[in-house]
C-alpha cells in the first residue's frame, strides 16, 4: 500500500505503535524511572516525573516485558517537552542511533 492511499490522519513515514511500558531515562550517566507512550523506528514518546532541557542528549531504554527479548536500547534527543498538570513531563524524543 503507498502513502497515497493510507486512510489515517496523521501521516507519517513510521507508524506510531502505542504502548504504554516502563522506561528509563539515562542522562550523564544517572538512570530516571518513566513510561514509554508510544513508539515509532525513528522517535518515541516519554513520560517522567524528571525535567530535562529540549536538545538534551539523552540513552532510552525500553523494556520489552520479559523472556528472552532484551530492552530496546537507544541514544535519543529531546525535542520537545509538555509538562502535565500532575507534574509528569512528556518528552518527544528522536532517536539517533540503536544498540
Amino acid at each position: 500500500m503507498s502513502h497515497g492511499t493510507r486512510d489515517y490522519s496523521e501521516k507519517r513515514d513510521f507508524i506510531r505503535m502505542q504502548v504504554s511500558t516502563p522506561a528509563s531515562l539515562i542522562y550523564n550517566g544517572e538512570s530516571f524511572n518513566a513510561v514509554c507512550v508510544d513508539l515509532s523506528s525513528n522517535g518515541c514518546q516519554i513520560e517522567s516525573s524528571q525535567s530535562f532541557e529540549v536538545n538534551s542528549d539523552v540513552q532510552v531504554m525500553i523494556n520489552s516485558g520479559g523472556g528472552d527479548t532484551p530492552p530496546l536500547q537507544a541514544d535519543g534527543t529531546i525535542l520537545r517537552v509538555n509538562k502535565q498538570a500532575n507534574n509528569v513531563y512528556s518528552y518527544g524524543i528522536a532517536i539517533k542511533g540503536f544498540y
